[in-house]
């Protein structure tokens, strides 16, 4: 397990996963927002479990998004939360542990086979972080997640 910089995940793989949604929604005129990123934090995990966690959150808030969809990481007490927000419809409180498990989808009308969040929570929980589904400031759902400085 290699560390490096956020500052580098940013530029490469945050930027990258962008403008891939970009590309994918392009259609939607989505405005995703990259600039919640830190500087300077140091991801002491594999590489490509934070991408893949990046890219089904993103897919995920690009799909339900009406128009914008925000990213961020910040060191907390244990080690970075990373976050996730859309300005969607959200989830009702009483259904967001449903579309945590595998191949649970609310809505059968939006493209995909409910596999995203479930990836996404595997993973924190290997790592020993905590995953919340919350309401977001811009109104839809904010995915949260709480993981340590290093994973286990």
């Amino acid at each position: 397990v290699r560390s490096r910089g956020l500052g580098d995940v940013y530029k490469r793989q945050v930027q990258g996963l962008v403008r891939v949604m970009q590309r994918l929604y392009a259609q939607r005129g989505l405005r995703i927002d990259a600039a919640g990123i830190s500087p300077g934090l140091v991801f002491r995990g594999e590489q490509q479990h934070l991408q893949e966690m990046l890219g089904n959150l993103l897919d995920n808030a690009c799909k339900w998004a009406d128009s914008e969809v925000r990213v961020g990481i910040a060191p907390n007490a244990e080690g970075y939360r990373l976050w996730v927000d859309d300005d969607g419809p959200g989830i009702a409180q009483d259904q967001r542990q449903q579309v945590l498990e595998r191949g649970s989808r609310l809505d059968e009308q939006v493209a995909g086979h409910g596999l995203g969040l479930g990836i996404v929570r595997d993973i924190v929980d290997a790592w020993g972080g905590r995953l919340a589904l919350l309401e977001s400031p811009l109104g839809g759902l904010r995915v949260s997640i709480d993981l340590p400085r290093k994973a286990r």
